[in-house]
């Protein structure tokens, strides 16, 4: 009995035991596995792999969404460009449609409306849109299955109605180093390109030649109220406060410029100093749209004289200004200009017209003279008379006391006959310059000094005597120089007068110059400027360069390059650009 107790104790004792061993095993290695790391970068790899898969397919996606929409903008920029560049006449819908249909994409262009298509002589704009819908790879993982893409493309080509001033340096220094040869064949060039990018008529040229002042010609002369004291040539003189603004007023008045040179003889007046230069060749040429007609005008030009760009600007600008109106309709009235050039100038507001000048300079300005507007040598009484007789024809003598006739002229020289003169021929006359030292007077056509008491004679002696007259200084000055005035007195008086007493140098003109640029360019006008052979940085391309409109709108040219240049602004005039 005790054994089998003994026994069974055994037996509890051992059943007892091992449960409790099992649990505390499997406590253990619940523990260990939750402690356990190995395995772990595998799920962190796993995931961070599945976030490149899907950002790749989503960058895959975006790229080609991205190229096809570059590729649909790009055919619509291109479309629209050549369609609105077209020749007035074609159907811009067409090109846009051939466009497309030469991309394979046709199904993407949208309607092309009527308003989107305007088109004129002038301007044209075409407008097109397009849209696309693509299909995703990757993304449709994400939820978005498609993407779409869209643009919109608008293209106008302006071709402005162009009034362009062309400025030209002619001053003496361009007819060294064949400056004024290679300027004439970019001159040329430049008509020509202009002329020919817009429909006839639509383009007007004014040529402006320039020297020591710039001659506007009778036909404009007489279109403006000009104080006139003199009719040998036709410049005007602007006060400082003109260069404030860019018109010459038609309704204001100007002082006519005084004519006359430094040196030269009697009637005579051909140097290179002269006030004004009076041939066909030195004169404004106003809204031409005739090319060979402006190549002619250029082909004339000749290099003389002294250089004054305030005056070229001041001229080209008032040609461009609206006030000039009155004188283009004088001009189409004498016939100078075509009769349908009725509404040029035009005003700055009109959207249509573009206005442009461009300035050639080779040098800086440099001085000119002027006598003084109060001095001794302006207004009447001038030392230079003009003495007037006809000639006679011997009729007959006749006896005073017989009254007998004879024709015989050897009678006049007896006395007690009488001889009848009747006027014959044309009117003569004969000039007189008095020497107010020695109280004389040189004959100027016979080459001879008469007396004081012999000239005031002269309607005594001088067989058909009509008149004798003192004239104007601004008359006598425009026969003589005052280089001749002191060779034939002495008296250096008129000479001092005008080199010294009212001279404007070239920092005066500069002054006025920047004026009239800069208002000018208020306006609205395009200015270009070329710089032809000058110094880098010197006093001329400190000017040009502030005159232009910007410092893209200067050109420096050397030699045969200044075509390069014309050609340049011609390219920039008219333009065709993408504006959306």
């Amino acid at each position: 009995m005790k054994h089998k107790l003994s026994k069974f104790r055994s037996l509890g004792d051992g059943a007892d035991r091992r449960p409790a061993e099992t649990s505390i095993n499997r406590r253990s290695w619940l523990h260990r596995f939750a402690r356990d790391e190995d395995g772990a970068v595998i799920v962190f790899g796993f995931f961070i792999l599945l976030m490149m898969l899907v950002a790749g397919g989503i960058a895959i996606d975006i790229s080609r969404h991205e190229m096809e929409r570059a590729r649909l903008q790009n055919t619509l920029d291109s479309a629209v460009l050549a369609a609105a560049g077209a020749p007035f006449g074609t159907d811009p819908k067409a090109i846009v449609e051939d466009y497309f249909a030469k991309a394979q994409i046709s199904e993407y262009l949208g309607e092309i409306k009527d308003d989107d298509i305007e088109t004129t002589l002038n301007t044209s704009r075409v407008t097109a849109r397009a849209s696309m819908t693509m299909d995703t790879y990757l993304m449709k993982l994400s939820g978005i299955k498609t993407l779409t893409a869209a643009g919109n493309s608008t293209a106008v080509r302006r071709v402005p109605k162009l009034e362009v001033a062309l400025v030209l340096d002619v001053s003496g220094s361009m007819g060294s180093n064949r400056k004024l040869i290679n300027l004439k064949a970019a001159a040329k060039t430049f008509v020509t390109s202009i002329l020919n990018s817009s429909e006839l008529g639509d383009t007007v040229i004014s040529i402006v030649p320039f020297s020591w002042n710039v001659a506007p010609g009778e036909g404009i002369f007489n279109a403006l109220s000009v104080n006139e004291v003199q009719n040998y040539s036709t410049c005007l003189r602007f006060d400082s406060d003109d260069y404030d603004e860019a018109a010459i007023d038609p309704d204001s008045t100007y002082d006519q410029q005084i004519y006359t040179s430094l040196y030269g003889g009697f009637d005579n007046l051909t140097a290179s100093w002269r006030s004004c230069f009076t041939e066909d060749r030195a004169e404004i040429m106003p809204y031409s749209f005739n090319e060979a007609d402006l190549h002619a005008k250029i082909e004339s030009l000749d290099a003389d004289g002294n250089t004054s760009g305030h005056l070229g600007m001041k001229w080209g600008a008032a040609l461009l200004d609206p006030k000039f109106q009155a004188v283009a309709t004088s001009l189409i009235d004498a016939e100078l200009i075509d009769d349908s050039l009725t509404e040029i100038p035009a005003s700055y507001t009109e959207s249509e017209t573009l206005k442009v000048i461009v300035m050639m300079g080779d040098g800086q300005n440099t001085t000119s003279y002027f006598f003084d507007d109060n001095g001794s040598y302006r207004g009447p009484n001038s030392d230079l008379h003009q003495v007037r007789w006809q000639e006679m024809e011997f009729k007959y003598a006749y006896h005073i006391y017989k009254h007998t006739i004879k024709y015989d002229e050897s009678k006049c020289s007896k006395s007690k006959w009488n001889c009848i003169y009747e006027a014959s021929g044309e009117e003569k006359s004969a000039d007189f310059l008095h020497d107010r030292y020695d109280n004389r007077y040189w004959n100027i056509q016979q080459g001879k000094w008469i007396s004081e008491y012999d000239f005031n004679r002269l309607d005594e002696t001088l067989e058909g005597f009509i008149s004798s007259e003192a004239l104007d200084w601004e008359e006598a000055w425009g026969r003589m120089s005052p280089d001749y005035y002191y060779d034939i007195t002495g008296n250096s008086g008129p000479w001092n007068d005008y080199v010294s007493s009212n001279r404007e140098d070239g920092s005066d003109k500069d002054g006025n110059m920047r004026k009239i640029c800069t208002a000018t360019k208020n306006k609205g006008v395009v200015v270009y400027t070329i710089g032809f052979e000058i110094s880098r940085g010197g006093t001329a391309e400190r000017e040009l360069k502030a005159c232009a409109s910007s410092t893209a709108h200067y050109y420096r040219a050397e030699g045969v390059n200044i075509n390069d240049a014309f050609n340049s602004i011609a390219s920039n005039v008219v333009n065709l650009r993408l504006t959306q």
